[in-house]
């Protein structure tokens, strides 16, 4: 299936529907921020704020073994071994369902203690508390949901996974509205409306890889721990890049109540949530390349693996380009969407803090890429470099001497600063992978 059609053909196909699902798959967490923001108040919304770690901590499992397994994946297809793609498949599924379940029995059994982790105190401690007990029951759905959205297309299937993402996002808009607005259950019935979108595009994504046209499917298998030697290392780039998301978002909450206050950590949600869209599509980008990447590096093919990365910086830089004006123009509409009228001070300083922030998008698409091509050409080292440094430990070290030289309100130039820092030397990584090859 992937030598059908042009190099150039097959690179917009996975990464346009790589973005389109990713896009999608973003606005569940935005769409329960406006529902609950509208529905219950701007501080509960603070509080699913500081619960997003957790989905984050999810999301980075579910990253970090899909893109190892399907690098392999992919490499096994092109190297004609399809018993070894069936087999890690299915090790793949047993080894999430497992690790989901000691997750969710964790969270219940503390879902409190849990939230104060995250942060949530005083009016935050309730909202937090209830909206993490409505998502734990479905943490499997979480993890294998975003596994097999990567999957299904290194697969050959990238359309099953918009339709699927389209039809889970669908799928939580009714039921938000329904638990939020008519049946008024609050921070726990957002986070159930969308544990239950996420177990509907599980059965989904179950459905085909149990069908007659996939070209890996669920076998008996032996349990292969050696495996993983090779698979966490290709896998933790992206996983990383997830779980710094998360982290930094935490980090920012910590630094947002000491430095400005409850109103900051509002005006940080409404970013929060547009960095996750800026993110996933700068993922898209990666994502779908990667298993074409991974495909040719397992034929030997040099020449199409520079043309695909070629193809991702460009792709990036454009998406640079438009997402950072339209949302740079219209940061006053997106603010009001959330916040109303009621206060138009928390309006303003929310507007202003979102330029400052913004900036960084111009510059996030060139690492996430890079960092993704490495880590398809089974280079790890320098992939978690980048992830951990630009998603991470340069930011975090940014944020930091900001907020203590220079105030609360400059910590919203870390961003920018953290990943221009990193383009640099993602760009020595790069040099130095070609001049390797060569």
């Amino acid at each position: 299936m992937l030598e059908s059609r042009s190099l150039l053909a097959q690179f917009f196909k996975f990464t346009s529907a790589t973005i389109a699902s990713l896009l999608v798959f973003s606005l569940y967490s935005i769409i329960d921020g406006l529902f609950v923001a509208r529905g219950i108040g701007e501080y509960a919304m603070s509080a699913v704020n500081l619960a997003v770690p957790f989905i984050n901590l999810l999301f980075s499992v579910a990253v970090l073994f899909a893109v190892g397994t399907s690098t392999i994946i992919a490499i096994y297809l092109g190297q004609g071994k399809h018993e070894n793609a069936n087999s890690l498949f299915s090790q793949n599924l047993a080894l999430l369902l497992a690790i989901g379940l000691v997750i969710t029995a964790i969270v219940l059994l503390f879902p409190q203690q849990f939230a104060a982790l995250l942060g949530a105190k005083d009016v935050t401690l309730p909202y937090a508390t209830k909206y993490l007990q409505g998502l734990a029951p479905f943490t499997v759905c979480f993890m294998v949901s975003y596994n097999l959205e990567i999957l299904v297309k290194t697969d050959g299937y990238p359309q099953i996974a918009i339709i699927t993402v389209v039809t889970g996002c669908i799928t939580n808009c009714v039921l938000d509205y329904l638990m939020i607005f008519v049946w008024q259950w609050g921070t726990w019935g957002a986070a159930f409306a969308t544990g239950l979108s996420q177990l509907l595009t599980c059965i989904i994504y179950l459905i085909h890889f149990t069908g007659s046209k996939t070209t890996f499917h669920p076998v008996r298998f032996r349990m292969d721990w050696n495996i993983y030697r090779r698979l966490i290392p290709i896998g933790v780039s992206d996983g990383v890049t997830e779980l710094c998301n998360g982290l930094m978002i935490f980090l920012f909450n910590r630094t947002i109540l000491r430095c400005i206050g409850q109103d900051g950590l509002v005006s940080y949600t409404i970013i929060a949530y547009v960095n996750t869209l800026i993110i996933n599509i700068m993922l898209g980008v990666s994502q779908g390349a990667q298993p074409l990447i991974s495909y040719q590096y397992g034929k030997g093919n040099k020449k199409n693996n520079i043309s695909l990365l070629r193809y991702g910086l460009i792709t990036a830089a454009c998406v640079a380009v438009v997402g950072f004006s339209l949302f740079y123009l219209f940061a006053p509409q997106l603010v009001h969407a959330f916040l109303g009228n009621e206060n138009p001070a928390l309006n303003a300083y929310s507007v202003n803090a979102f330029h400052r922030y913004s900036l960084c998008y111009l510059l996030v698409g060139f690492n996430i890429m890079i960092g993704g091509f490495m880590t398809a050409v089974e280079r790890p080292k320098p992939a978690i470099a980048i992830s951990i440094g630009r998603g991470l430990l340069v930011q975090s070290c940014c944020l930091l001497i900001l907020a203590a030289i220079f105030g609360g309100d400059s910590i919203w130039f870390a961003p920018v600063i953290s990943e221009a820092i990193c383009l640099v030397f993602a760009l020595i990584f790069l040099g130095s992978n070609h001049k390797k090859k060569d």
